[in-house]
């Protein structure tokens, strides 16, 4: 079943007033790891009106990331996350933007280059994860929309199992991980040289 056919049979299943991320990471079955972070990372990737999700769904991304790399076979949730719930309406904000994505590229990707999606290499992508989840802590302005956008496309790789999907939002990973590494390296040589000025 196309990923985004099981979304919109999630909203169709529940009806109710409320909907909580442990019935989500039920529904989504051997697409959770992917599934999860998708969702966690797209309210930071896109300025979407949903009042709170960004509290409720930030420390599950690097949660979900951290089992990923540990070789978790399914994700597994603290209570008092799991037992977190969304409004239905908010979920559909969210469920809605995740199939536009879907819809508009499901037709080119498709499963290839398996080998990037195997169980090892998914272990380091778990790493890859972790640390653009950490990056998206970081107080940076504007700093969480590029590292949110590549989970989103390393999440829609792993969820089609399209290894060339995946290959692509690591290498953009490399390109973002030297961009503050740099921007780091020039704070530390700047704060020495404000700390002088200012004596």
């Amino acid at each position: 079943m196309q990923t985004s056919k099981l979304l919109q049979n999630i909203l169709q299943r529940h009806t109710e007033e409320r909907i909580y991320l442990r019935d989500l990471v039920s529904e989504m079955g051997e697409r959770s790891f992917a599934g999860l972070l998708m969702i966690c990372a797209l309210p930071e990737a896109l300025p979407l009106p949903v009042a709170g999700v960004s509290a409720i769904i930030g420390i599950p991304l690097m949660i979900v990331s951290a089992q990923l790399l540990l070789g978790f076979r399914k994700p597994w949730l603290p209570s008092w996350i799991a037992n977190r719930s969304l409004k239905r309406k908010d979920v559909e904000k969210l469920i809605s933007k995740i199939l536009v994505i879907l819809k508009k590229y499901e037709s080119v990707i498709r499963p290839r280059w398996k080998f990037v999606t195997h169980r090892n290499a998914q272990r380091l992508l778990g790493l890859l994860l972790l640390i653009l989840a950490f990056i998206i802590a970081l107080p940076i302005p504007f700093g969480n929309m590029i590292p949110a956008i590549i989970i989103i496309i390393i999440s829609l790789g792993l969820i089609e199992q399209d290894g060339v999907v995946i290959a692509l939002g690591a290498c953009l990973s490399c390109v973002l991980f030297a961009f503050v590494a740099y921007a780091l390296l020039a704070l530390s040589q700047f704060i020495p040289q404000f700390n002088n000025g200012a004596k």
